[in-house]
């Protein structure tokens, strides 16, 4: 991480997780770019001269075509970076993970505890499943007591079969991982009954508040088995917003905020906006180059 020779204090986000290359082919075309939650939510811290921000991350020297200036703890470590291919055959999107076997967490060196030790928000951000509770455990020892702790959950509702297709798979060991946390955040296009599992989870595990997005009808927290609905912002009559990205500003967002004011129901609503203005740019782009 950055040195802070300033006067003016720093908050320093640590995102565990995955990196990979997104490989997306549509209409004859292949490209490739950096991706994964921990590559989005840094892009969206960057530039802030009040945030130290680090990955780390599994990945191999192939990475680092794509990589440009994301800043990590660790050196490359694998054979092959991740990567997550997508394709679309007759309208439907066809989603492979590839080189998944190359993704074992990052060892945890005295080095990385060091940086660990200074870390006031943690963001977990697996795309696999591959992350486990003695891994997740050992992760958060190194914390300070005062540390937000964040767990983007996507990747471990994921399993890769055989043939690299990317298939649904249940959360089979959250009671040994939610715990660990203040947040977790997922989509309701995660997992089937969304609603119903956070209910569940969250009267089970009273100590952590788990957000469920839901696109245009914003995100519903729950807390002890209770639910609270914070609506989104209209954005209007638009047609066709791409939203790819839009999870992770969300969740760069309510963990940037929910750090400095403690309250969460305001900081679901600051997400929201802005994540709607994510979408809203991303919008305005698009059309200026049409």
């Amino acid at each position: 991480m950055a040195k802070n020779d300033g006067a003016m204090p720093r908050t320093t986000i640590t995102i565990v997780g995955h990196v990979c290359i997104d490989e997306n082919a549509s209409k004859g075309l292949v490209t490739r770019v950096a991706g994964s939650s921990a590559v989005y939510i840094h892009d969206q811290f960057a530039g802030r001269d009040d945030l130290d921000v680090a990955i780390l991350a599994p990945r191999g020297k192939d990475f680092a075509e794509y990589s440009k200036d994301v800043p990590f703890l660790n050196e490359p470590c694998c054979e092959r970076t991740l990567i997550y291919r997508n394709s679309f055959v007759d309208g439907t999107r066809l989603q492979e993970c590839v080189a998944s076997e190359f993704a074992a967490p990052v060892p945890l060196t005295s080095e990385v505890g060091f940086e660990l030790g200074r870390t006031d928000i943690l963001v977990v951000a697996p795309l696999l499943a591959n992350f486990d509770s003695n891994y997740i455990s050992d992760v958060v020892s190194f914390l300070p007591d005062s540390a937000v702790k964040v767990l983007l959950v996507q990747g471990y509702f994921r399993s890769i079969d055989a043939n690299d297709r990317v298939l649904q798979r249940e959360f089979s060991d959250v009671a040994s991982i939610l715990p660990h946390f203040d947040i977790a955040v997922y989509s309701n296009e995660d997992i089937s009954d969304a609603l119903g599992h956070a209910e569940r989870w969250s009267a089970e595990f009273s100590g952590t508040r788990i957000v469920v997005t839901q696109n245009s009808d914003g995100a519903t927290l729950f807390q002890d088995g209770h639910r609270v609905t914070v609506p989104a912002e209209d954005l209007g009559s638009v047609d066709d917003l791409n939203t790819i990205g839009a999870g992770d500003v969300f969740s760069a967002a309510l963990a940037d905020s929910y750090y400095s004011s403690r309250d969460i129901v305001a900081a679901i609503a600051h997400a929201n906006a802005t994540a709607g203005e994510f979408l809203l740019e991303g919008q305005n782009a698009l059309a200026a180059t049409a």
